[in-house]
């Protein structure tokens, strides 16, 4: 049950309430204590100050003829009070009046300093007590006054009922209250759960509800689905991969079957008939292979385990030397090459590089027109390859570097490539360019020419 959030909430609850309402107990108590030992005192210094003032009133009356023991107790049957009591002695400790019911001779040697409160215990009854000296007639004398704190310990045993009686009820409230109140707030959670469960590869086009854009929860459900979208997106492009490396390996695995099955069915064939059909699976196997190795490379790029080796490279360099690469295929094609670029140094991945400019090149040659032209020209940290092939329809463009799209796929078929000619250079392409912080784009297609650009950071 300790694993439940609302639970683990609702305890946290209780013992952050319960260190608050302790605090403010024993605070609130402190000062109710205070405030009533305070008043008490006042209450008997008052008491003791009026007592000294109706003697001295009763001394200077001129009437009056009585000794100061005689006037202290006729003064101290005028002070009757229920919770007040007095009491008076000499210099010889002798008793001279009170209005205590018990003797206080015994206790009052507890009390040691004058002007100050003590506490005497009497007949199993607490008083607090304060001594104040009077003269009178030239004779010293002792005042006492004594309270009873038995009804002020009373109330105080009342205020310590009350929040040790209390606290344990207010707690108990207050956890229901906040086992509720956690439990309706964390129900939207609980509904989010509920929901994705449900969600799987086969729905992922499913979302988690959103009441509240503007609270933590709503935001939680919004980025769950932005992280549904993404998956989404990812699970359509590996179908979509899947299907599409399929069909690309379907069509060379069936011309090496076909071949092979015809080759073997007759055994009355040429030498020559023999070599044209070994010729074709050789080549059917290069383009396996070929496809192979751009699906090889494009799965490490998604995995995120490419190793990439950065270095200063002569871009100019590397591009001349794809362009001598080419320059074989683009005469078979009948396709005029040309190349200008000022010396540019740039830091890069030599042989990523290299695969990049190749697949450009080659996409140029095979997606060209007889008689047509590829041109590279490099100025600065800005690499252009144009071609003179079909234009690139707008809708298209962002598409070509998807993988194994091809606007037309007849050109893979019938030129000779050296990428596998599945529609996969362009998206190797992309990837190396993404790789060194650049984008690989079109920056124009019309039916004049196509130009590809690349803008190194320097």
């Amino acid at each position: 049950m300790l694993r439940s959030i609302r639970v683990k909430l609702t305890l946290w609850y209780i013992c952050i309430l319960a260190l608050v309402f302790s605090a403010f107990a024993a605070v609130t108590y402190t000062l109710i204590v205070r405030a009533l030992r305070d008043e008490m005192r006042t209450n008997i210094s008052e008491m003791a100050n009026d007592l000294i003032a109706a003697l001295n009133q009763a001394r200077n009356d001129k009437h009056s003829r009585s000794t100061p023991e005689n006037l202290i107790i006729e003064v101290l049957s005028e002070f009757n009070f229920r919770d007040y009591h007095f009491a008076v002695f000499d210099e010889q400790d002798r008793l001279v009046g009170k209005t205590l019911d018990q003797d206080p001779s015994a206790a009052i040697g507890n009390v040691r300093d004058q002007n100050n409160f003590a506490r005497i215990d009497i007949t199993n009854e607490t008083f607090s007590v304060l001594e104040r000296s009077i003269q009178l007639g030239g004779k010293n004398f002792r005042l006492y006054i004594f309270f009873s704190v038995e009804e002020q310990e009373l109330t105080q045993k009342r205020i310590r009922n009350i929040f040790f009686v209390g606290a344990p009820i207010m707690l108990l409230l207050a956890g229901f209250g906040g086992y509720f109140l956690a439990r309706q707030s964390l129900r939207p959670i609980a509904l989010m759960g509920e929901r994705a469960k449900q969600i799987g590869a086969e729905n992922l086009h499913e979302r988690l509800p959103v009441k509240n854009r503007n609270d933590e929860i709503g935001n939680l459900a919004v980025l769950f689905n932005q992280l549904l979208d993404r998956l989404d997106h990812e699970f359509e492009r590996q179908r979509r991969f899947m299907a599409d490396a399929s069909h690309e390996l379907r069509t060379p695995l069936a011309i090496v079957r076909g071949e092979s099955e015809v080759a073997l069915q007759n055994d009355h064939r040429s030498v020559g008939e023999y070599q044209e059909s070994l010729r074709i699976v050789n080549d059917e196997g290069k383009r396996l292979t070929k496809i192979v190795d751009d699906l090889f490379t494009l799965a490490r790029a998604d995995g995120g385990d490419a190793s990439v080796n950065f270095g200063q490279v002569h871009l100019d360099e590397v591009i001349e030397d794809c362009v001598t690469s080419i320059r074989t295929l683009a005469e078979k094609a009948k396709v005029q090459l040309s190349f200008e670029c000022e010396p540019t140094m740039i830091r890069g991945d030599e042989s990523l590089l290299r695969r990049l400019f190749l697949n450009l090149l080659d996409n140029a040659v095979k997606y060209n027109i007889p008689g047509g032209q590829v041109r590279v020209t490099a100025e600065g940290n800005r690499i252009e390859v144009r071609n003179t092939g079909p234009e690139i329809p707008e809708d298209q463009q962002g598409l070509i570097f998807e993988r194994f799209y091809r606007i037309n796929k007849a050109y893979s078929r019938r030129t000779e490539t050296i990428a596998s000619g599945a529609g996969l250079g362009l998206a190797i392409a992309k990837w190396i360019a993404e790789i060194h912080n650049t984008e690989l784009s079109i920056s124009r297609s019309d039916n004049d020419e196509n130009i590809f650009s690349i803008l190194f950071p320097r």
